[in-house]
């Protein structure tokens, strides 16, 4: 993937109110959603590009999730947190969720990095998280039991970018799911 153009990068900042493109509001938005302190060099490259590709699909594309709420959990071990940019269709699916459930959607894991993702029970080595087109989330009261997350599950595949979803002891296709690794989360991607 090449990196977004100077003038789609000037675009980015100012849609999200970072100021004028400059090495300044670099270290600004650096310092604000990295993890590493290496990372933050007032350099624009491939990093920072996926960085501001992800704040910008996040920010304009749902109500109610922070950029930070994605971030790779591996805590800087691995990567700078955000190895990819979660895809806006994506960001869009879990903003249906959260307004259609009209209650808060705990991300328990959103992008991976492949290191991470690997020491991860349950995760597969091709696993949408690597690439920012699959969430993990818990909402109070609809995904605490079986019958919740078979219920919501059932409601959200019907929604316009639902790929494929699945809790423990249930999938989006109706089959019974053996995944105790997800506790009282749903994993959900986009087609």
């Amino acid at each position: 993937m090449a990196l977004l153009s100077i003038k789609k990068r000037k675009e980015f900042f100012k849609a999200l109110g970072l100021g004028e493109y400059n090495k300044e509001n670099i270290i600004k938005l650096q310092k604000r959603y990295f993890f590493r302190k290496r990372d933050i060099d007032g350099d624009y490259g491939k990093d920072t590009d996926i960085l501001l590709r992800h704040v910008y699909n996040v920010l304009m594309y749902s109500e109610n999730f922070a950029p930070s709420e994605f971030k790779c959990d591996c805590g800087g071990r691995y990567c700078t947190g955000y190895p990819d940019r979660m895809r806006a269709k994506m960001v869009k699916l879990a903003q249906e969720i959260r307004t259609f459930y009209g209650r808060p959607m705990i991300v328990t894991s959103g992008l991976r990095c492949r290191k991470r993702n690997n020491e991860l029970s349950g995760s597969t080595k091709e696993s949408k998280h690597l690439k920012g087109s699959a969430v993990d989330y818990y909402i109070a009261g609809r995904t605490d039991t079986l019958t919740a997350r078979r219920l919501t599950i059932h409601t959200i595949k019907h929604f316009k970018n639902h790929g494929y979803s699945y809790g423990n002891g249930v999938d989006s296709d109706g089959n019974n799911r053996n995944a105790p690794y997800m506790g009282n989360a749903i994993h959900t991607q986009i087609k």
